[in-house]
């Protein structure tokens, strides 16, 4: 009697054992399938509209009035953005005694690429920039131009809210490409070679 238990509790075992090996494959099947169907191509191409939150924050603190907008195309993974940016860096932003009220007028290009569909989630973008700044000299009060061309490069993550509206949390570091400065007597100021930016923006796209 002992033999035919011990028998039906082996078979009850490898029978168990058996089955639950066989799930395995169709679980990961339906999880693999469950993670297509999420990230499936739904916005094959679009158009969007995105507004920087920095530009305006950082100028309101100087006083002024700053602004951004971005109109960008997307297709498929690849999103090319149009950027247009004005705004007042804070003088104690400005690392220079010497000088005060840097205004900027920046203009960009930024190709995008989207690790998943549907422009949500992360992506990695390259560009080219613009700079036209305006910044006044503290020993004669007077304000000088000075351009600059700018390479950049950042990533950031699009969380959308509600359908294609979202809030995009972004961050860049930049690198001037020219060697333009400003001299005032024994005074003289330079746009930094590497800047870096965090900031965030809420945008949609259709």
């Amino acid at each position: 009697m002992k033999k035919y238990i011990l028998l039906i509790v082996a078979v009850f075992y490898v029978a168990t054992t058996i089955s639950a090996q066989s799930d395995l494959p169709e679980a990961n099947y339906q999880k693999q399938t469950r993670k297509s169907h999420t990230d499936s191509l739904k916005v094959k191409q679009t158009v969007g509209v995105a507004i920087d939150l920095l530009p305006p924050i950082m100028s309101m603190i100087s006083g002024n009035f700053g602004y951004s907008a971005q109109l960008w195309y997307g297709y498929k993974k690849i999103r090319i953005r149009g950027v247009i940016a004005g705004f007042t860096m804070p003088d104690k932003l400005i690392d220079n005694e010497d000088y005060k009220d840097l205004n900027t007028t920046a203009k960009a290009l930024i190709f995008d690429y989207f690790l998943k569909n549907n422009f949500e989630g992360w992506w990695y973008g390259v560009g080219i920039e613009m700079w036209d700044n305006t910044i006044t000299s503290k020993m004669n009060n007077q304000d000088y131009d000075l351009k600059n061309y700018v390479a950049t490069s950042g990533s950031g993550y699009i969380f959308k809210v509600y359908k294609n509206f979202y809030v995009e949390p972004w961050g860049a570091v930049h690198y001037v490409l020219n060697d333009r400065k400003i001299t005032v007597g024994e005074t003289e100021y330079k746009t930094k070679k590497f800047q870096g930016e965090i900031s965030l923006k809420v945008g949609w796209h259709f």
